[in-house]
């Protein structure tokens, strides 16, 4: 995975070139069910589909069969696998899923994950974070307020990504910090998003984030599990109130 900084999982999956095309288009065609679990696709097939070379085909083959998606198999071809296969906390299969039918799924899915490793990061960050770290974790927050006050839900969501990325690296845990990317993906994908509960900016969400941030700025590790926990769950019930409504 990655690291990157305000808008690096979209800087990420955009790309550029032709093989960034066929990653792309042949991972969409996976994950968003166009091609099914077992549909052998040929070399050949996609060259002449998209336009590109066997060689440029081969490295978006290679790139995709790192995130579980296809499995090339000599004098056979290249074989679609299972959703069960996927690095599903991969940014690319993030933005893929979420502009698919399965994005309410994995919009659960990622904040069910989200209650447990927040909870936790929130603690070791307020006993890690240096003065400098908690300065930009508050200046985050604070321009999400503004952004919500203006209206600006594209705004409101690239702060919000910037907040959780420094809240993660915060923990000085490189395993945590890995999900960063993840998790900017998935609020990236929802600045963009105006279906149910996707696009939704609230009050509510606001002041749970300056509530996080002056718990980790003053270092009290169990405020900052405890309004880590209520951020999260507020954001899932509202969710499933938008959805489910």
């Amino acid at each position: 995975m990655v690291a990157g900084g305000r808008n690096g999982a979209q800087a990420q999956r955009a790309g550029t070139g032709l093989y960034a095309q066929v990653v792309d288009e042949l991972g969409r065609k996976i994950v968003q069910g166009e091609l099914a679990p077992g549909t052998i696709v040929y070399a050949e097939q996609l060259c002449e589909q998209l336009g590109v070379s066997r060689s440029v085909v081969r490295e978006g083959v290679r790139t995709l069969s790192s995130m579980g998606l296809v499995e090339a198999r000599p004098q056979v071809g290249t074989r679609v696998l299972a959703a069960e296969r996927w690095d599903l906390l991969n940014p690319y299969v993030v933005a893929w899923r979420n502009d698919g039918p399965d994005y309410a799924q994995q919009m659960r899915e990622l904040l069910e994950l989200r209650l447990g490793v927040e909870h936790s990061a929130a603690g070791l960050a307020a006993a890690r974070l240096d003065e400098t770290g908690a300065r930009q974790i508050m200046e985050e927050a604070r321009a999400m307020e503004v952004a919500y006050r203006d209206g600006d839900a594209r705004k409101f969501f690239d702060h919000d990504a910037e907040f959780h990325r420094l809240l993660l690296e915060g923990t000085k845990n490189v395993v945590i910090a890995q999900l960063a990317d993840t998790i900017s993906a998935a609020l990236d994908a929802r600045g963009r998003d105006t279906r149910p509960g996707m696009h939704t900016i609230t009050e509510a969400s606001v002041r749970n984030h300056l509530d996080l941030a002056e718990a980790l700025a003053a270092g009290d590790v169990r405020q900052a599990q405890v309004k880590a926990l209520e951020l999260v769950t507020v954001t899932l019930e509202e969710f499933e109130a938008a959805h489910d409504g």
